[in-house]
């Protein structure tokens, strides 16, 4: 079947608009998206595993009048389960595991019309905000094939950036939504907490959605996972925004510096937003960001440690060994064995810092800051988060609290150097969307992070549409692109 040579001008409500219209078929569009798929994944390894043949009956079954109807679409490699596909979780632990049935937001992306081809690169288990597993190899940025396309949902950022589908499933549990699309010139909108259903074993700031490259697909795809029927996210696009009083964060929040360039483009940011109408100011919740790093690392280490316990029983029937699983990753189970005991504590600093920022609000709309403290990274420059040498020290600390909570700060420093702003949005379950407005300039994206209310994702995502349309993003074009066009980088 050929595919569809207009595909480039439309987004995912576009192309569904023509499939309703029957302009266009379902399996013409899927076979673009492979065609485009089998052009630039050698390059990115964006895609981990394709179902082109149960893709193409569900592409001739597919309902027309599906609000995403015949959208071709990619289902990360972790999370939620697509039957009859392997879920590895970017682990070899997990490289023969093949659920019999679809996760919950799955089910609703298929009855939207989407259609799931392959499935996308991952970090082990999510864990790290770049996309450089054992299992599977790096995968790489469409602007800089050199550099990091960010974690954990990175193969899904770069296979949208590059051109092979409108949007794809991504999560973020610590900014794995606005990571990658920061990273890779995407709209991702981390939603508020519990408006998308989650699978169990999920801890409840993880979040479910998907990057894209227009905010109207977005609003889109929300519409129809979110599980309301008057939800109206893609229907709210057309009323502007109200005027908004919008903080400007410009300390480094988590991380030691914040570098020029980022600095640059969050004024530039701050300057569209004043021209448009909206009170733009500096401000700053009274975080202290020690302590909630400090406090983030051990519920990230004790929580992957729960999950390194619970489910490979559950999935594959015994437990995991050090074997299974990269170094980084034993290491950091190891570490959450040890601060079990702390938990509860570093719990209540975290909910006592996310009452802080939620208090925030109550004086701003909308607060503004990078979604990173640098440019994307290149290809294993994050490198391993728990070295040899820091191991070592873990094994010597053992016994003593102190010296542990030590080693916890330092890796905490470390962790969030790049990825500097995103965390505390998950802890206080607040919606946050990382929107393309500006570039690096040698063309590298830099994604501007705007939060919210609870519940205020209608607000996020039109203030984004209007920002799209006063600074449209829509054509450029990263060095690997699967269409026809190409825009280089400067």
């Amino acid at each position: 079947m050929s595919g569809f040579a207009d595909y480039d001008a439309f987004d995912g409500v576009g192309l569904a608009e023509l499939v309703r219209r029957r302009e266009v078929s379902a399996g013409e569009l899927l076979a673009e998206a492979r065609a485009r798929a089998d052009a630039v994944n050698p390059a990115l390894n964006a895609i981990v595993y394709r179902r082109d043949a149960e893709a193409a009956r569900e592409a001739d079954a597919v309902a027309p009048d599906a609000p995403l109807a015949g959208v071709p679409f990619l289902v990360k490699d972790l999370g939620s389960p697509l039957a009859g596909a392997p879920l590895t979780c970017g682990s070899k632990l997990f490289a023969n595991y093949v659920p019999d049935h679809d996760g919950e937001i799955v089910k609703r992306f298929k009855r939207a019309g989407l259609i799931a081809f392959g499935k996308t690169n991952v970090p082990e288990f999510g864990l790290v905000p770049v996309t450089e597993p054992v299992l599977f190899g790096p995968c790489r940025n469409p602007w800089d094939t050199e550099r990091t396309p960010g974690g954990s949902s990175g193969g899904a950022a770069a296979a949208v950036a590059a051109g092979v589908v409108p949007m794809a499933h991504a999560t973020d549990g610590g900014g794995s939504i606005r990571i990658p699309a920061s990273c890779c010139g995407l709209v991702g909108l981390k939603t508020s907490r519990g408006l998308n259903p989650v699978e169990p074993f999920t801890p409840d700031y993880v979040v479910d959605h998907v990057v894209s490259r227009t905010v109207r697909d977005s609003a889109a795809a929300l519409d129809a996972t979110c599980g309301r029927a008057d939800a109206g996210f893609l229907a709210g696009l057309d009323a502007p925004p109200p005027r908004l009083r919008i903080a400007v964060v410009r300390s480094a929040m988590l991380a030691g510096a914040v570098s020029p360039v980022v600095k640059t483009a969050l004024d530039e940011a701050a300057r569209l937003l004043a021209s448009l109408g909206h009170h733009v100011e500096d401000a700053e919740p009274a975080l202290d960001y020690d302590a909630f790093a400090s406090a983030f690392l051990i519920e990230w280490a004790t929580g992957a440690r729960f999950i390194l316990d619970k489910l490979p029983p559950a999935l594959i029937g015994r437990a995991a060994t050090k074997d299974d699983v990269e170094f980084g990753t034993w290491t950091l189970t190891t570490i959450g064995g040890h601060l079990m005991s702390q938990r509860a504590e570093a719990q209540a600093t975290l909910a006592t810092e996310s009452a802080k920022l939620i208090d925030f609000f109550t004086r701003y709309d909308v607060l503004l800051s990078p979604v990173l403290a640098t440019p994307p990274l290149r290809i294993s420059e994050a490198g391993a988060p728990f070295p040899e040498k820091t191991a070592a020290k873990i094994a010597d600390a053992v016994g003593s609290p102190e010296r542990m909570r030590s080693i916890v700060r330092a890796v905490a420093r470390k962790s969030f150097a790049f990825a500097a702003f995103s965390a505390p949005f998950n802890m206080s379950g607040q919606p946050a969307i990382s929107v393309p407005l500006c570039e690096t300039p040698d063309g590298l994206p830099i994604g501007m992070q705007f939060a919210a209310r609870i519940g205020d994702d209608g607000l996020l995502l039109r203030l984004a549409r209007e920002l799209e349309q006063a600074a449209p993003w829509g054509e450029r074009r990263p060095r690997v692109w699967s269409g026809a066009s190409s825009r280089q980088p400067a």
